[in-house]
């Protein structure tokens, strides 16, 4: 689908959302979902949901039985990422939107974002789908979704470690190779670890400003994707690293956290067992990135927000 179809869906997903009223009320999900509000800005299961993988730019056609052939129709959805995620709407829901970045296989379960196509604050969100579990739908379960593709996901907002998610009941894969929405513009301040910036959570951004690497291992991002409170309970062979990423200071000198949280499609490596590993960039002590684009979210084991790069392009 073209980027003017994307405009049309988005008119149309808009216009189904303003005139929904929203409810409020608790849900649950197999990640076992916080009680707060799926907006709420503290707390998140950030990195520890599942290790890293393929980037931005790459993963495979999700299969099954409801996302065949894709050309399928956006009209099923009930309202939009945003308006949900603005509303605290818990009950079950169904959006239209663009796939901008996708985590898996590694791990135990396959975790990709998704937005509004017409992006902005609130239009981001990660969907959890554990494949072990058979409430998640076929097309999750047996493969990563493409970036760029237009999915329809049903499911209820919930938070886990103050991690806004959504968890499928229902994927249908609408059509590929569409234009990401728009990196929202922000400020360090914005995405600073000890920011509160719940609205920028889950959306793809862009800091246009100079980062310093500041310490390759800082503690608080140790062990993160390995936790033994619901995370995979080991960390070898870097499958995940054991760091789950660096800190990097910007000129107001903002602590910033970039986390491997797409590895290994994102190249770039902190950790001592990994940066000798083929493929894998090593990132130096005092190293500069004239900027950094990626998914802004909450690690709940670190406690921290953190910045999750695709790949080479997004510094």
């Amino acid at each position: 689908m073209k980027s003017s179809s994307l405009a049309c869906i988005t008119l149309a997903v808009a216009s189904i959302a303003s005139s929904f009223v929203f409810a409020c009320s608790s849900s649950s999900s197999s990640n076992q979902p916080d009680s707060g509000p799926s907006s709420g800005s503290s707390g998140g299961s950030g990195s520890s949901s599942g290790s890293g993988s393929s980037s931005g730019s790459s993963g495979s056609s999700s299969g099954g039985a409801s996302d065949s052939g894709g050309g399928g129709d956006a009209s099923g959805a009930t309202t939009t990422i945003a308006a949900a995620r603005m509303g605290n709407v818990t009950t079950s829901i169904a959006v239209a939107a663009v796939v901008t970045a996708v985590q898996g296989p590694s791990g135990d379960e396959v975790n990709y974002y998704i937005e509004d196509p017409a992006g902005g604050p609130y239009s981001g969100i990660v969907v959890y789908c554990d494949p072990l579990l058979t409430t998640c739908p076929a097309g999750p379960r047996a493969g990563n979704p493409s970036v760029g593709d237009l999915v329809l996901i049903t499911g209820a907002i919930s938070t886990y470690k103050g991690q806004a998610q959504i968890e499928p009941t229902a994927y249908e894969l609408l059509s590929s190779g569409n234009a990401l929405p728009a990196p929202v513009t922000v400020q360090g301040s914005d995405v600073a670890a000890a920011g509160t910036s719940a609205q920028y959570r889950g959306v793809l951004v862009k800091l246009s400003e100079t980062l310093n690497v500041t310490n390759l291992t800082p503690t608080a991002l140790y062990d993160t994707q390995c936790s033994t409170d619901g995370g995979m309970g080991q960390c070898t062979g870097c499958a995940p690293p054991t760091y789950s990423g660096f800190q990097a200071t910007d000129s107001a000198s903002n602590v910033i956290y970039v986390e491997q949280y797409l590895f290994p499609g994102d190249p770039l490596q902190s950790s001592p067992e990994c940066v000798t590993m083929a493929g894998q960039v090593a990132v130096t002590q005092g190293e500069t990135f004239p900027f950094m684009e990626g998914i802004l979210d909450y690690d709940g084991y670190a406690m921290a927000q953190f910045m999750a790069p695709r790949g080479p392009s997004d510094y």
